[in-house]
């Protein structure tokens, strides 16, 4: 019998919040057979978790995002508090009761209703009025507010890549305001130049990337005490709501998603997998025993099913499937 429309059922409280437990319980440990058949006993015991569970899955697909607790590295317990906030904050949703989640600083249901968004695994390119090229990643949702008080894109979700273009026509240069990207944590402005900003998915302490690939930018946390941050061509950073971090070199290669790909040089397994987890339903996992192996490579990101297939033939390890949206990368 099949759950109704996940999008359309009311969703019994008690059955949200398990829901949201098996969210995390899968994600946290590498499920067995015993494991696997716990959750569908459950799932199969009581009409409302499977309902629960088809708008769990529902959540997880249409938001592109886990929460924070599982997105712990695997072996790795996330802070108990963390855990039991990202559970309520699921099961909140996976109900359907909105308003706290609405005030949520990352902002996930902004994200559902922005102009433009990408889904999993697509990659889109636009072009703004005054010839400014845009990229947008897997999974991204931004606002354009274009005219000739104001260029903002706010990002609400994902990675968008930027190419600044000129001022609008006939503004005077002195007065024309300025291209910013606005994520949650504040500001990013530019300063004629190619740079990508990432809005992180963590729902108690999202970060923002900040990564330029010619000229400069300037950033300014919102809650910032002291003057913007200056990032120059070369270097990356990320930060949060008060402050940067110190800015690191640029990674070779970091932007070559743009172009479909995934470039791995000596990379460990487990960034590897991390990076794919973006660009498929669902989630991946690496074990701790294989994460850091090397991987070497160039990928097409497009098809993730044959990227985990090179990995099987190149690496001792196996790629298991515990259901449709959790794959397991283990050791042989």
């Amino acid at each position: 019998m099949h759950p109704a429309d996940p999008v359309n059922t009311t969703i019994d409280p008690r059955a949200a919040r398990e829901a949201a437990q098996w969210l995390v319980r899968l994600h946290e440990v590498l499920p067995g057979s015993a494991e696997q058949r716990a959750f569908e006993a459950w799932r199969a015991s009581d009409p409302a978790h499977a309902a629960a569970w088809a708008r769990a899955e529902l959540v997880c697909r249409t938001l592109a995002m886990v929460p924070p607790a599982l997105r712990a590295p695997a072996g790795d317990a996330a802070p108990v508090r963390q855990r039991r906030v990202a559970i309520k904050r699921l099961a909140l949703l996976i109900a359907g009761v909105t308003p706290l989640w609405l005030a949520s600083r990352s902002a996930p249901w902004q994200a559902f209703r922005a102009q433009t968004r990408t889904a999993t695994g697509e990659i889109r390119h636009l072009v703004l009025p005054d010839g400014t090229q845009l990229v947008l990643n897997t999974a991204t949702a931004i606002d354009v507010a274009f005219d000739s008080t104001a260029r903002l894109v706010t990002l609400h979700a994902g990675e968008v890549h930027v190419q600044t273009g000129a001022k609008p026509a006939g503004a005077d240069p002195a007065l024309s305001p300025p291209l910013i990207i606005r994520s949650s944590n504040g500001s990013v402005r530019a300063i004629g130049t190619r740079f990508t900003v990432r809005q992180d998915e963590a729902l108690l302490s999202p970060r923002t990337h900040v990564a330029v690939s010619d000229g400069a930018v300037e950033i300014t946390p919102v809650k910032a005490q002291g003057a913007a941050s200056v990032l120059r061509q070369g270097w990356q950073l990320s930060f949060d709501e008060h402050a940067p971090d110190p800015a690191m070199p640029l990674a070779p290669d970091a932007d070559a998603w743009r172009d479909g790909l995934l470039v791995a040089r000596r990379t460990p397994l487990g960034q590897v997998a991390a990076q794919l987890a973006r660009y498929r339903q669902g989630v991946v996992r690496c074990h701790p025993g294989v994460a850091q192996l090397a991987v070497d490579g160039i990928f097409q990101l497009n098809d993730t099913d044959r990227i985990l297939q090179l990995l099987q033939m190149s690496l001792p390890v196996r790629v298991r499937l515990s259901t449709r949206y959790w794959v397991s990368i283990e050791p042989v």
